[in-house]
């Protein structure tokens, strides 16, 4: 089996096993609780100096002025002594300009640990954060990442909340992967 054959059956079988555990996730959730799952690919990029992505996942109102409604998720440094970890988020332009710099970090539930190449699952409850205020509608969930020594990159994945399931999907050029979002009432 080729490279590219290998690399494609083990985004396939990812894929499958997260979209089995999104849908036992969902069993697990008490009737009326509304959830959404983040399913995010950092690529394994071959450099010689790489350092793991800063990232920030938010959402916006689906309309054209994208107000930031809240974030949900935000991976930096947190091993750095007095936050100093923080002062990196800036790379993470968009997210930074429109709330990140206002945002006491670290917050509880949101901030996280850098993670490394690989599949990540990220699920969110309504009983909590930005989700417990969010009514009825259609928005997007935005996701930005950068790396020192990297590139920077962002999309953004239109969903509904709170009517019927949803999902989204997108696929990154450099920073990022395959993205998926799934939203259940």
């Amino acid at each position: 089996m080729s490279a590219p054959q290998r690399v494609a059956a083990r985004h396939a079988q990812h894929r499958t096993h997260w979209l089995a555990g999104a849908a036992l996730s969902l069993l697990a959730v008490p009737a009326g609780a509304g959830t959404l799952s983040l399913q995010v690919t950092l690529p394994a990029i071959d450099t010689a100096s790489y350092y793991r992505p800063y990232l920030a996942a938010w959402i916006e109102k689906a309309e054209e002025d994208k107000a930031v409604l809240g974030t949900l998720a935000v991976w930096y440094d947190t091993r750095l002594r007095d936050n100093g970890g923080r002062g990196w988020l800036r790379n993470l332009r968009t997210w930074w300009r429109t709330s990140g710099e206002q945002m006491v970090l670290p917050a509880d539930g949101v901030s996280g640990a850098t993670r490394p190449a690989g599949t990540h699952l990220l699920q969110f409850s309504d009983a909590k954060g930005v989700l417990s205020k969010l009514p009825a509608g259609q928005y997007q969930l935005a996701i930005e990442v950068a790396r020192e020594n990297g590139g920077r990159e962002m999309l953004r994945l239109p969903f509904t909340w709170g009517r019927s399931a949803s999902q989204a999907d997108a696929q990154g050029r450099t920073e990022l992967g395959k993205v998926s979002v799934v939203a259940a009432p």
